[in-house]
């Protein structure tokens, strides 16, 4: 295991009517009123009145609202740039995005762009470091990006798509009630239950040894994931199934899971080539399909871990041999992703016209990415490949 410093300083309000008490703790937290910018995403947040309880919570602990909507999924720096220029003199004291992980990103990005002078994308391209952001507070209404506990970032700019991990965007609370889950269509419950198992793989999947203890919370956090992700998108108003899923979605991206170990992520360096190219695609369905082609290709290279994965995850009886494991366990894990009515292909993903050679050169023009196995631009050109 490998030496590391860990806090994680999020108030998690989690229950029936959480987003009720968003006013009081910002209170807590802040220490006196003062003005707030709520960020949201569509009509939704508009119809299901869980703005308009946000900012009632708010206005009755004696804040001023600004609001602003409009985040659309991948979100935009356009977007971004635009609230900063419209807030940046109105002495704001702080974020607070009512919404999914591209509202929570937005208002990270907005939050530090307000402590900068110049132009927030520079932290994106890697020009400055943030080391101060205005308090960002998170209402989750889709459990999925996990960002509303993260230090996590990630803002599609003409074409690229492209993340940060900072402590000072950690947000100060996040507020999640699961009957706000709902209301939610198919593909988003699929889509979330995808992306919140893929934080923790991208975890689990190490070449660090001696991480029994993590290795052992991440397959217990991944198993609830595969026996409650169908059931709450049978039944999208189980609450208690909802509350296992919401749950385990907000503590996959906060840091927990990669205790002590070197994380992979090459397949979200993958797939934020796909969704970047076409910024209509859904982040988890992306990665419905580059997952499966991702394990099969690197598969070879670490052959124990995957015959961990299949058998303490998928629940697979060992086979005759690693491979006859490894294919049953991926087998298995494709047959889960099929139960969700995900895509599995990027022809069924409707990317088949991707420019496959093109996209592995932008994955990897920093160099390479993945840990488990260091993918250069043929290697992940041969997994986008395989994925047709």
């Amino acid at each position: 295991m490998l030496n590391f410093s860990y806090q994680n300083s999020t108030r998690l309000v989690f229950g029936r009517d959480a987003e009720l008490s968003v006013g009081k703790t910002a209170l807590d937290v802040l220490g006196a009123p003062g003005k707030v910018l709520v960020i949201y995403g569509g009509g939704s947040a508009v119809r299901t009145g869980i703005l308009g309880a946000v900012e009632k919570s708010l206005e009755e602990a004696g804040f001023t609202v600004l609001d602003k909507g409009g985040v659309q999924p991948n979100p935009r720096m356009g977007f971004i740039r635009e609230t900063i220029d419209w807030i940046r003199d109105q002495g704001v004291k702080a974020v607070v995005a009512v919404g999914g992980g591209s509202v929570i990103d937005t208002a990270k990005a907005v939050a530090m762009g307000l402590e900068y002078e110049g132009d927030c994308w520079d932290f994106f391209e890697g020009k400055a470091k943030p080391v101060k952001a205005a308090p960002v507070f998170a209402v989750l209404t889709i459990p999925a990006a996990g960002s509303e506990q993260s230090i996590r970032c990630v803002i599609t700019h003409h074409g690229t798509k492209a993340g940060i991990g900072v402590e000072c965007i950690r947000p100060k609370a996040a507020f999640i009630n699961p009957e706000r889950f709902f209301t939610l269509p198919p593909v988003q419950v699929s889509a979330g239950v995808l992306d919140m198992f893929s934080h923790i793989l991208e975890r689990y999947f190490s070449n660090t040894t001696n991480t029994a203890y993590t290795d052992g919370q991440a397959e217990a956090a991944l198993r609830t994931i595969i026996e409650f992700g169908p059931k709450v998108l049978a039944d999208v108003k189980d609450y208690d199934s909802w509350c296992q899923i919401g749950l385990a979605g907000s503590y996959a991206h906060n840091g927990y899971f990669g205790l002590g170990r070197e994380e992979d992520w090459a397949c979200h360096a993958i797939e934020h080539e796909i969704s970047g190219w076409n910024e209509n695609i859904t982040h988890g369905c992306g990665l419905a399909v580059v997952i499966p082609a991702w394990m099969r290709y690197v598969s070879k290279f670490a052959p124990a871990r995957f015959v961990t994965f299949a058998v303490n995850v998928m629940g697979v009886a060992p086979q005759a041999d690693e491979k006859a494991t490894i294919e049953l366990g991926i087998a298995k894990f494709v047959g889960w992703i099929q139960a969700l009515k995900l895509p599995t292909t990027l022809e069924a993903l409707g990317a088949a016209d991707c420019p496959i050679e093109s996209l592995a050169h932008h994955c990897c023009r920093n160099g390479t990415v993945g840990h488990l196995k260091a993918l250069d631009a043929d290697d992940v050109e041969a997994i986008l490949t395989g994925a047709r």
